[in-house]
């Protein structure tokens, strides 16, 4: 068996307001209950993500992000999965990776 895994980084603070609009506990519900509506299961994992803004600023940014893991799935679905976390955290992007490194459940 061999099964594609996608890895989303969802940073929490909103595009414009540049804070949070969700807290934290409340994000991981909203994307929790996604996942297991739109394919099952998955995981989740908090952590901080960090970049330089591109506004002409140069700032340093540190900010809550989901981590989450999906494996199995359509890469459409994921997509998709993708574009409404993109349009209901209001986020500039979400980042996706694909791995093809699950060979099997034991």
């Amino acid at each position: 068996m061999n099964t594609k895994t996608y890895q989303i980084a969802l940073g929490l603070n909103d595009r414009e307001t540049k804070v949070q609009k969700y807290s934290t506990i409340e994000a991981y519900k909203i994307v929790t209950n996604l996942i297991c509506a739109r394919f099952g299961g998955g995981s989740v994992f908090e952590g901080r993500g960090v970049y330089r803004h591109t506004d002409g600023s140069n700032k340093i940014v540190s900010e809550t992000t989901l981590f989450i893991f999906i494996s199995g799935a359509e890469r459409s679905a994921v997509m998709a999965f993708c574009a409404e976390l993109r349009e209901m955290f209001n986020q500039e992007s979400v980042m996706l990776s694909e791995r093809d490194e699950i060979t099997s459940f034991i």
